[in-house]
């Protein structure tokens, strides 16, 4: 065997395969214990005897479950079926043979059955370390699945014999009292710490070593030089234990962000509810000012009167002191001008004008009593007219006229009771009609309204309930309003209608509307009567089923939320039988007639014949009101019909009336008349006569017609005076009327007004309204004023109460879609406004403390995490890619110092790979790292790289295949590369390129596997030194089976320059170019096709060589079948 000059002290350091020892593994029953040279030792012996099947051993004890592959030399690559498992070799499955019975393909075992098998490897180094690794397996029964296999892992610091050391094991399988035998050994259940446990031990600095191991022991293909590279010479880069830890620290990202959105949604819906509630609280707050300004309407106008009247008192009494000085003026007049009237008549009268006075004074009365004559004997002829009688031409005609009169008078107050009594029987009439009038347009305008056949005294209550709690009418529906009878049941309309008419006028009260009902009834004053039902879940309770005649079974029930709390109930209170008869009726508990008598139990019984049972207008139930309108519409018409029938008839009676009172009175006037009353002829005659007499005595002198004509004057001028004085005592007496009827009035308004004192806000309410008509307020448009007023002020209230309804419904809007959202945080909350005080305080703590402090927490974790993880994913994907050319620069430093072919060497190039993705997600993270630590200075940024950020994150967790596929492309750095191998010269020039062992011969193939791996090998054992590796032993399986003497030779120097020891299993074939690198060898044979054994083959160091007998004959024969020329399987 060559020597190389090594270092001793490295070469003393090196771990060496010393000893195999196998118990029942495969076709190996019992125990096989081989000795291993520490130069290298060779496994030979024909095809299927044992060879990989011992090699398979040192897989199970060095290679994790989840790279381990047995057997993996027999098949090409990755193609072909794995045909042995741990069961198979614990049970010893030696061939598939047909059953004789059925015709299916058995497995033969040897051990079908209980069984144990155990391996150990023996490690040493010359400085006297050694280290054992062992394995135990059993399996119970007949089980075949592998996990059913039971498995244990020791580690000895010393040298391990199965047959002395597991001997107790055999006998009852008691792990327990093995690891107390073997306390000096570390045991092990799993393979992972018996993995860390050995590599620390043997020097082995990573997995990746035992796996590129694994793939060296059946390296005859390379398949693609890029898979190789990235698997067996690259770690997989940090980059995805950093994803991971991205991926980990972005779920509390997220839920900062989730919170900050819910922050936000929260106050987007509770928002708007808070400015309605200050709409609604200002809208109340004016409904109430409203009010106030209302009541003192009155007040105001009366306050508005006094001042008014005691200006146009002052007024009044400065004209009423004017108006009686001019009086005084004008009463002096008048004196002197009665005193110079005095002194004309008395010389008048000295004259001799006493006669003509005295005949003028008789004149003068007669004509009085002619005047007063004419004017009864006017009104007479006017009386007489209008009874359609004649005025009589004489005394006698007329006290027949008189009698006639008297008779109509004393007849009339029996025609006028008559009269009153007909009139007060119409009165009493019209009063019941129109009070029924007013009760069938409210239940028209109501039913107008809404399809309801609820009366419209309870539709207002429920209104009335609804707008004070910010509700709308159907969220507090009556009974009557979900139930109907069904149309096959129409005849027991009436009877069903009496039977459920009470409980048909009950509202229904939800949970979550309970409490705000209640308070508002019982603090509220309703005027009526009312039920209402707090509805819950519906009784689960098993009832009975209802009878074929069952009330319930003739209903119909709305599709609402109610329904099955309504159906319960009506079970629970209404299941009457409805029965035909009164026999029937005995006959059951509970009954009714379809006339409506009603049997509750056995002893209650009832029938109210208040109303009819077919009058449809008391009816109540139905989802509709059509049939019901119909009725009252016409009941409407009847009642306007009759009522102006009764109107025409009262108005016909006070016209006969009043037609018969002006007749009694006309009557009773012309009874009151004497004939000498209205006899003017002889009165006419008398005054005649004395005119005669008055003419001549005038004419008779001069002097007494001028003294006369002078009197005359005076006269005139005086009744002149006189009539200017009465004119300015009527003005001074109307003034002072005026006067006094201010005065009255000031002193009633006093008296009215008392203690009245309107706040500053009132008046000056006040005084803006009834400025607002540019006209100056006077005592005549006061009250016109006062009542433009009032109605305005009602149409503002009547406006805030709509707009207070609105903001209301917005209110309860806003709240419900809160609970609908978030129903925990609002658990003990109900969706009215005696809520809003809580919804509020949620509210105002979500903006002062909630939203800024998740905000300030998902600023602060997207900075972390996009300046820090994600940073350091970046940094990770850098590095690795400087790793990547690192250590191929190592490996190429090992491939120049093995010569690939004569005079050639391999070097691996490194290129970057153009990758879409790749730069797609190095440009998303650029974005999101961008600017990274003045996010919280712009959340419209943070908010758009959060986006970037939350995309990555959930490509990087997702469990899609597209995701996963996506996920290895842009972490793996090992595949942002990829690698070609050169083979050059001593001068560098380029002979051939390598991407890959495809199209490449069996032996190129294998020359290339074998330098990449010992290349490989040589950077994962030895270390970035180059120096020798602490773990020497490297495994082939069927290596150099198609490679040439040359490269076999080349190959196997190469391996020992690196410093290697080499355990291979060859075909006899090639046994004598593998022998000089080698100490020691071991045949495999195996009999009958089941049972297989080694035997040590001695080793000639001095011609480095196998000492065989009949060597020529031997190896001449190499790789022939076994037996009858079937290949045996473990």
């Amino acid at each position: 065997m060559s020597q190389l000059p090594l270092d001793l002290t490295a070469r003393a350091q090196q771990f060496r395969l010393r000893r195999l020892q196998v118990f029942n593994w495969g076709t190996f029953s019992g125990l096989h214990d081989i000795p291993i040279a520490i130069d290298g030792f060779l496994f030979v012996g024909r095809s299927g005897s044992g060879k990989s099947t011992l090699l398979d051993a040192f897989t199970a004890l060095l290679v994790p479950p989840l790279w381990r592959d047995f057997n993996a030399a027999a098949r090409d690559g990755d193609r072909g079926r794995a045909d042995r498992n741990l069961v198979t070799y614990l049970r010893g499955a030696w061939a598939d043979q047909s059953s004789a019975d059925s015709g299916e393909i058995l497995t033969r075992m040897l051990r079908p059955t209980t069984t144990w098998s155990a391996l150990a490897a023996e490690y040493g180094n010359d400085l006297g370390q050694v280290v054992s690794l062992v394995q135990l397996f059993w399996i119970k029964g007949t089980s075949n699945r592998t996990n059913d296999a039971r498995r244990h892992f020791l580690i000895a610091e010393r040298p391990f014999a199965i047959g002395r050391e597991l001997k107790g094991f055999a006998e009852d399988l008691d792990l327990r009292r093995l690891k107390q035998a073997l306390s000096d050994c570390a045991h092990f259940e799993r393979f992972e710490p018996y993995g860390e446990r050995f590599r620390r031990l043997l020097g082995i600095e990573s997995k990746m070593a035992l796996k590129l191991l694994h793939k060296t022991q059946s390296a005859k293909n390379l398949g693609d030089l890029n898979v190789f590279l990235r698997e067996f010479m690259l770690d997989q880069p940090e980059t995805f234990q950093v994803a991971e830890r991205l991926v980990e620290e972005f779920t509390e990202l997220d839920a900062a962000h989730q919170a900050v959105v819910t922050a936000r949604r929260q106050i987007e819906i509770l928002s708007p509810a808070r400015d309605a509630h200050r709409e609604h609280q200002a809208a109340a707050q004016g409904v109430i000012e409203l009010d106030q300004l209302l009541s003192n309407v009155d007040g105001y106008r009366d306050l508005r009167r006094r001042e008014l009247l005691e200006a146009q008192s002052v007024r009044l009494a400065t004209e009423a002191q004017g108006l009686a000085g001019r009086e005084t003026q004008q009463g002096e007049l008048v004196s002197a001008q009665k005193g110079a009237l005095r002194s004309l008549e008395e010389r008048h009268r000295a004259q001799g004008g006493a006669r003509i006075e005295a005949l003028e004074d008789e004149v003068h009365a007669l004509g009085e009593r002619r005047d007063q004559r004419l004017g009864r004997r006017s009104e007479a002829e006017r009386l007489c007219r209008s009874l359609g009688w004649a005025l009589p031409t004489g005394p006698e005609a007329f006290a027949e006229l008189s009698a006639r009169a008297r008779s109509v008078v004393e007849g009339w107050p029996v025609e006028q009771e008559r009269s009153e009594a007909r009139r007060d029987a119409l009165r009493d009439r019209r009063r019941d009609l129109a009070e029924e009038q007013g009760t069938v347009g409210a239940e028209v305008a109501a039913m107008l309204r809404q399809p309801s056949n609820i009366p419209a005294e309870q539709l207002a209550l429920r209104a009335r309930i609804a707008e004070a709690l910010g509700l709308t009418e159907p969220d507090l529906p009556f009974v009557g309003e979900l139930i109907e009878v069904r149309p096959e049941a129409a005849e027991w309309r009436g009877a069903i209608e009496r039977v459920l008419h009470g409980f048909a006028l009950s509202l229904l009260v939800e949970e979550r509307r309970y409490g705000a009902v209640a308070r508002y009834v019982n603090e509220t004053h309703l005027g009526q009567r009312l039920v209402y039902f707090r509805v819950g879940e519906a009784e689960t309770t098993t009832r009975a089923r209802a009878g074929p005649q069952s009330l319930v079974l003739k209903l119909a029930l709305k599709e609402t939320s109610l329904r099955p709390w309504l159906r319960a109930e009506l079970h629970r209170r209404f299941d009457y039988a409805c029965v035909e008869g009164v026999r029937a009726f005995q006959d059951h508990e509970r009954a009714l007639t379809r006339e409506g008598q009603v049997k509750q139990g056995r002893a209650r019984h009832e029938k109210d014949d208040r109303h009819r049972i077919d009058d449809r207008r008391r009816w109540v139930l139905g989802f509709d009101n059509r049939d019901k309108l119909a009725l009252f519409q016409q009941r409407a018409e009847e009642l306007r019909r009759e009522l102006a029938g009764i109107d025409r008839e009262l108005q016909q009676l006070s016209d006969q009336r009043t037609q018969a009172q002006q007749r009694a009175l006309a009557c009773q006037r012309l009874a009151n008349l004497q004939w000498s009353d209205i006899d003017v002829a002889s009165l006419l005659d008398r005054i005649q006569a004395l005119g005669v007499e008055l003419e001549r005595l005038r004419r008779g002198d001069t002097v007494l017609r001028a003294l006369g004509e002078e009197v005359a004057a005076a006269r005139t001028r005086l009744d002149e005076a006189e009539e200017r004085l009465r004119q300015i005592q009527v003005a001074h007496g109307k003034v002072q009327d005026r006067l006094n009827d201010h005065q009255q009035e000031l002193a009633a308004l006093d008296a009215r007004l008392g203690d009245l004192v309107l706040s500053e806000t009132q008046h000056t309410g006040l005084a803006e309204r009834f400025a607002r008509d540019p006209a100056p307020l006077t005592l005549g448009n006061l009250d016109e004023r006062s009542r433009k007023v009032e109605r305005a002020l009602n149409e503002d209230r009547r406006a805030l109460v709509d707009r207070q309804a609105a903001a209301a419904r917005t209110v309860q809007r806003g709240f419900a879609a809160f609970k609908r959202e978030w129903p925990m945080e609002a658990s003990e909350l109900d969706d009215t406004l005696a809520s809003a005080p809580e919804f509020l305080k949620l509210l105002q703590r979500i903006e002062r403390d909630g939203l800024p402090r998740f905000e300030e927490r998902f600023f602060t974790l997207l900075k972390d995490q996009s300046s820090q993880s994600l940073a350091e994913l970046n940094s990770r994907i850098n590095e690795a890619r400087k790793e990547i050319r690192d250590r191929m620069e190592l490996v190429n430093e090992s491939l120049a110092e093995a010569e690939f072919n004569p005079g050639t060497h391999l070097q691996i190039e490194v290129s970057e790979r153009q990758l879409p993705d790749v730069r797609a997600f190095r440009e998303q993270v650029r974005q999101v790292l961008e600017h990274a630590w003045t996010l919280e200075h712009d959340p419209a940024a943070a908010e758009a790289r959060f986006a970037t950020l939350r995309a990555l994150v959930t490509r990087l967790a997702g469990r899609e295949s597209e995701h996963q596929r996506w996920r290895e492309e842009v972490l793996d750095v090992r595949r942002h590369v990829e690698f070609v191998g050169r083979e050059q010269d001593g001068e560098g020039h380029e002979i051939e390129v390598y991407r890959s062992g495809a199209g490449k011969s069996g032996g190129q193939r294998e020359k290339l596997a074998t330098t990449c791996l010992a290349a490989a090998l040589r950077y994962q054992l030895g270390g970035s030194d180059g120096g020798l590796p602490i773990y020497a032993p490297v495994i082939l399986d069927e290596a150099f089976g198609k490679a040439d003497n040359e490269f076999t030779e080349l190959a196997m120097r190469i391996f020992e320059r690196f410093g290697f020891q080499m355990i291979v299993a060859t075909p006899l074939k090639s046994v004598m170019t593998l022998e000089p690198f080698i100490g020691g060898a071991c045949f495999v044979d195996i009999t009958a096709r089941n049972r297989s054994a080694t035997l040590q083959i001695a080793y000639d160091h001095a011609h480095h060589r196998l000492d065989l007998p009949d060597r020529d004959g031997l190896l001449s024969g190499a790789d022939q079948p076994t037996h009858d020329g079937r290949r045996a399987t473990a």
